[in-house]
Order: structure tokens, then sequence, then C-alpha cells
């Protein structure tokens, strides 16, 4: 895309999303967030906020209201306005955000990864053994959360998962809630209920270090090991690269469209598995970050099925768990 400058024919505002329940993970536990809405000419997009960056919404909408300079911005706000950019050139060419990435990316050599349902860390193993088996009848994918802060808790979780939906592959999410101590332990603890893949075990600030000495420690057979906080842009996929089996690529990590396409060329350049995730947002947020799925080895797609109200309609999921674009331009969902 060319040069891009917010102005005042596009609108701005934050939009606060109470979750239909709580969600924990390693970072803590979540009933509410907030996305920026921009829009102009009839076209939205959004970006979320989320705990991790400790972005201030309010200071992020006043930023934008004083004429800040776009590069000055948030991160959020850089996304948000970015992906509208992208909306607005690809709907007025009659395309979608797909097939931008499609000529910098080029054709997808395998079908796109099945859908994928992520549970948080549950305080009810009973109710959570329910849940599983119940997603698990339309989604073979299913993301656990753990780093609960207790390893028998972790454990368990694993454990009753694999019970309730036996065929089902699992990917293991710890947000880096272990330490170097207990993470090659768990992995091999986690083993015996056939794991696809662990992702960020370790806190990111270990640093590099932390991953050569984890994978140093690793034992034989294990699952592959994703990075995802350790990993925010294709700058850093050099120094995970021997360390690392993949990557976790969103839309709010890359901080643009092209900065995600980037990382998943990088990734792949590098010989780097790639996982499309998501934060909890809209569906406007999630399909932006769908049209990057045949791109991908796993989709952890679901951010907006935790809101008790999605104002937005993209893309949804089969009845095989398969994802479904909207097969309209640009973003290509659309107010409810």
């Amino acid at each position: 895309m060319g040069a891009f400058r917010y102005s005042a024919l596009m609108s701005a505002a934050l939009l606060p999303l109470t979750l239909a329940e709580p969600f924990r993970i390693a970072h803590g536990t979540s009933t509410t967030r907030t996305v920026l809405r921009v829009a102009r000419d009839g076209r939205a997009a959004e970006a979320p906020f989320v705990p991790y960056y400790g972005e201030d919404p309010a200071e992020t909408l006043a930023a934008i209201q004083r004429g800040t300079p776009l590069a000055e911005l948030s991160r959020t706000a850089r996304l948000a306005y970015d992906l509208l950019e992208h909306d607005l050139a690809t709907t007025a060419a009659g395309r979608s955000l797909g097939d931008y990435a499609m000529a910098r990316l080029g054709q997808p050599s395998d079908l796109t990864p099945a859908g994928c349902r992520s549970l948080g860390i549950p305080e009810n193993l009973e109710i959570f053994s329910e849940r599983v088996a119940t997603l698990a009848r339309q989604f073979s994918v299913l993301k656990l959360k753990l780093g609960s802060g207790d390893l028998g808790l972790d454990l368990a979780i694993v454990s009753v998962a694999r019970l309730a939906a036996p065929e089902a592959a699992l990917l293991i999410d710890v947000n880096g809630g272990w330490d170097l101590t207990e993470a090659p332990l768990m992995i091999w603890k986690l083993m015996d209920y056939r794991p696809a893949l662990i992702e960020q075990p370790l806190h990111h600030s270990l640093g590099l270090e932390a991953w050569r000495d984890l994978r140093s420690e690793m034992p034989e057979g294990a699952p592959p090991i994703f990075a995802d906080e350790s990993a925010q842009t294709a700058t850093d996929l050099a120094g995970l690269a021997g360390y690392a089996d993949g990557v976790n690529v969103k839309l709010l990590k890359c901080g643009s469209f092209d900065g995600a396409i980037e990382m998943i060329a990088g990734a792949r350049g590098l010989g780097l598995g790639v996982l499309l995730g998501c934060m909890i947002e809209s569906s406007l947020g999630i399909t932006a970050a769908a049209h990057l799925a045949p791109w991908a080895d796993w989709i952890d797609l679901d951010g907006h099925f935790y809101l008790a109200h999605d104002d937005y309609d993209g893309i949804t999921y089969a009845p095989d768990g398969s994802l479904v674009m909207p097969g309209r331009p640009g973003i290509g969902a659309v107010l409810r």
C-alpha cells in the first residue's frame, strides 16, 4: 500500500466488548475488552487493545483527535488505520484482502487449516470436560490454555481434555506460564496426551538464551514448540530459528497486514511453522486476520466467540469445523 494519512473524514471510536464469561490465561482473567473502531465512506476496521501491551484506549483516542502523526500513534491505532486503508483499496478494486495477500505470498500450497476452538483455564474440570466434548463434535482442533500457576492443574486440564476428545488435535498454549525448570518436565509429562504443539512455554522476558536452554533440555520425540510472545514481528524470527519450531502470527503483534504477510514469508523461509492467531475482538477484526489462513499450518481464529454481543458478521465455521470466508471484497465483514 502507498502512503496513508488518516483525516477528519475518518471517524474513530472506542467500543467496549463484554465477554460472555470470564476468560483466564496465564497473564490474568478478562471480563471485558476494548477495540478501536475506525471508519470512512461506509467502510470500517478495528484493532483490539490487550492488557499485554499496556496501551491506554482513552489516551489513544485523544491522540487521534489531536491529529498526532500516524507513526506516533499506539500499535492498536496504527493497525486499525492500516486495515482500513487495505479495506478501502481492495474494495475499490473489487478484491478481498486474501487476493492482496496472494499477490504477495503466492498461491497457497495446501488446503486452509481446520478451524480451532480455544478454552481458557477452567475453574471446574467437570464442566470443562463437557464443553470440550461438545466443541469436539464440530472442531477437530482444540486449544487449551495452561500456565495456571498450578502444575497439577495444568496436567489435569490436558488429561481431562484428551479423555473428552480422544481424536482432537490439542494445541497447548502456556502463555509463558512455566519457568526453565518446569518447562522440560511438563513437556515430557504432556507427551502422554499427544499434543500437536506446545506454544510459548517460557516467559518472553527470559530472552533467547532461555529458548536455547529449553531446546537443549527437550525430551526425545517432543511435540513442536511454537513461540508467541517471543516472536512479535518478522525481525524476531532469525534469532528463534533452531530453538522454536514455529511462530504465532497475529495482526496486532505485527502492527499491519503487510507486517503479518512479511512474518509468514519470513517464517516459511526459515522452515518455521505458522500458527495464525487473534485477540478477543469482533468478527470485523477476526475476519481481517482470516484472509491469511491459507498460508498457515494452524489457525486459532475464534476471538469473537467470547463476546456476549458481536455486532459484525464475517467468517463462519461449517458443521465440520472448516473455515468459511464471507466472499465479499475488502475485509468482507458487514454490520449486523
